[in-house]
């Protein structure tokens, strides 16, 4: 991480202009579409990255672009990352656990781990073996019709719904065991027998049964630390 004092944020600042402005020549010999193109990659990449409020800076890239000034709304949008670059304030992401990223989208832990490894989740990485994902609000969800949605913009309107409804207290003790014990019948379930009777005798699993495997294990761990199993 490089840090800034105020007179080198300054002249970085001051850098982006220059160079900006100097491009502006160029551009306007360049097609259009090409650089119309490398604006909005930078528009997308300023939505999903930033943890500021981008909703100035990108209606402000948009009405450049729509008007037709592309070599301005080039320079808004470096100018927005340098002057973010520059910046003292450390970026902080809450990050999610696998079960409730499932809590949120209305699905199975399972189902969350295979929308990891199909890619669908644009900014995280599939984990090793046995080890829980971990979700940043900022990765961007893409829904099988296409549109996008950050895991953060999912989990508002998750906790908005539930606060509509009165749903929004913490789950009591053994509430959240119920909950793990019910997930522990549904891989009984599925795959007809026990943890030891099924996938702990395989020492060849597919990536849905490790995944799998991996919240039964960990599942398993925690009722055993309440005592309640």
């Amino acid at each position: 991480m490089y840090m800034f004092d105020v007179i080198e944020k300054e002249m970085a600042i001051a850098q982006a202009v220059a160079l900006s402005e100097n491009m502006k020549p160029y551009l306007q010999l360049e097609d259009a579409e090409k650089t119309t193109l490398l604006v909005k990659a930078l528009a997308n990449y300023i939505e999903r990255s930033s943890t500021k409020n981008t909703t100035d800076v990108l209606q402000s890239i948009e009405q450049l672009l729509t008007t037709g000034n592309t070599p301005q709304a080039l320079q808004r949008a470096l100018l927005y990352m340098v002057t973010l670059g520059v910046d003292s304030a450390p970026a902080s992401f809450r990050t999610f656990t696998t079960g409730e990223a499932a809590r949120f989208f209305g699905v199975s832990v399972a189902t969350i781990n295979n929308w990891i490894n199909q890619g669908r989740f644009q900014g995280v990485e599939k984990g090793e073996r046995f080890k829980q994902a971990r979700i940043p609000e900022n990765a961007v969800y893409t829904a099988p019709t296409g549109a996008n949605s950050t895991v953060a913009e999912v989990a508002q309107r998750y906790e908005s719904e539930q606060a509509r409804l009165g749903r929004n207290k913490p789950m009591t003790a053994v509430e959240e065991l119920a909950d793990r014990l019910n997930t522990v019948v549904h891989f009984e379930e599925k795959y007809g027998g026990t943890w030891e009777e099924t996938l702990a005798k395989k020492s060849d699993l597919t990536p849905s049964e490790a995944r799998d495997a991996e919240q039964w294990v960990s599942l398993l761990k925690f009722i055993e630390k309440r005592g309640d199993w």
